[in-house]
């Protein structure tokens, strides 16, 4: 008993650790690579110029061939795997996820890793076009409505009635910075507003007068 069970685990501790061929590898990175483009082009048309990130889609991009490598090096040894899952047990990411479809981005890209390393192409390719409808056809989800930062600077001016037409124009809105000096005054929001009201608030705040300018921002400006 004891020696048929020494042999199953000699056996699969012999199949985990086979070491794929250096053509596997390379052939594994250059699927990954083209999943990930796939990846990138739908992360690129599907966000607005004011949600699209340059740096996340280029991580997006190398985690997916970050996943590859890993995979690869956890098939080759049983002790690492072990240790790896251990390891990313206890990592803590700290860094803000703005729009709840990035998640989605970030699991897509380590799919293609997974799918990659361990030559399930098909499997792959298929899931990655479903994903790029899924996210194509979620991309207007939520955004008639923006977040943005509206900047008003100004002098000689009531401040209660920028406050009210602020009010008035936008779903919420939080009064991040107030600058009063003797002869002007600078005021920063954090909005969230309708698409179709941007330009509304604008004007009416320029109607009060004694208003120098009146910005609009995206919030990674």
């Amino acid at each position: 008993m004891n020696q048929q069970l020494e042999e199953t685990i000699n056996s699969f501790m012999n199949a985990i650790q086979i070491e794929p061929s250096g053509m596997m590898i390379w052939i594994s990175l250059a699927v990954a690579l083209l999943f990930a483009a796939i990846l990138w082009g739908t992360y690129r048309l599907s966000n607005t110029k004011q949600s699209y990130q340059p740096k996340f889609a280029a991580t997006l991009v190398a985690l997916a061939i970050i996943s590859t490598i890993l995979m690869d090096l956890i098939q080759t040894n049983i002790a690492l795997s072990l240790g790896m899952i251990g390891s990313l047990s206890i990592v803590r990411f700290r860094t803000n996820i703005r729009d709840p479809r990035d998640i989605g981005f970030i699991f897509w890209s380590m799919a293609i890793g997974i799918a990659s390393a361990t030559q399930s192409y098909l499997i792959g390719c298929i899931g990655s076009v479903v994903l790029a409808v899924v996210m194509f056809m979620t991309k207007n989800t939520g955004t008639e409505n923006q977040h943005l930062l509206l900047v008003v600077r100004g002098s000689n001016t009531d401040l209660d009635q920028i406050q009210k037409i602020v009010g008035y124009h936008t779903n919420s809105n939080l009064v991040k910075a107030k600058n009063i000096l003797a002869d002007s005054f600078e005021l920063v929001y954090e909005v969230e507003i309708p698409e179709t009201n941007s330009n509304k608030v604008i004007e009416t705040i320029f109607e009060l007068g004694g208003i120098d300018s009146v910005n609009l921002l995206a919030q990674n400006a």
